[in-house]
């Protein structure tokens, strides 16, 4: 009569995936914890005390220019533009190669309505897009928001 052996001599048992899962979401939680963190504290690329003028969005350009500066916490160098909201093209560039420098408010910027040929842009809404060069991004000023409207 064959005899059965209880010992382990068979191949070893392969070891639960249970733990080597938790660890593995645990690792991941964490970076995704450290990842939020730095992202919370990096100073925004534009700070939001953007001032423009006229302060009622509204404008007619052929009577009044709007003028507006901005403040960012980097240093580098920008293209400032005016993009239509409707088609999101530029329709002017206010600034090529414009250098910024960290917490200092920028020089007025000033737009008379005119596309980049010299027309006067459509009735319409316009934002100001601020390209930096260094960082490869492109925001938008929240606060500054042309509504371009025509004396009838």
């Amino acid at each position: 009569m064959p005899t059965t052996r209880s010992d382990a001599a068979g191949p070893p048992a392969a070891a639960p995936l249970a733990p080597i899962v938790f660890v593995l979401l645990l690792l991941a939680s964490v970076a995704a914890l450290l990842v939020a963190q730095k992202l919370k504290h990096d100073p925004p690329l534009i700070n939001a005390n953007a001032i423009w003028m006229p302060n009622s969005g509204a404008f007619d350009p052929q009577r009044t220019p709007a003028t507006f500066s901005f403040q960012t916490s980097y240093n580098d160098r920008v293209t400032v533009s005016i993009v239509s909201t409707h088609s999101a093209r530029t329709v002017a560039v206010l600034a090529r190669n414009y250098m910024v420098h960290g917490y200092r408010r920028t020089k007025k910027f000033s737009w008379n309505g005119r596309t980049a040929a010299g027309t006067l842009a459509a009735a319409g809404a316009y934002v100001v897009a601020v390209h930096f060069e260094r960082l490869q991004r492109t925001p938008t000023i929240p606060e500054v928001r042309f509504d371009l409207r025509y004396a009838t």
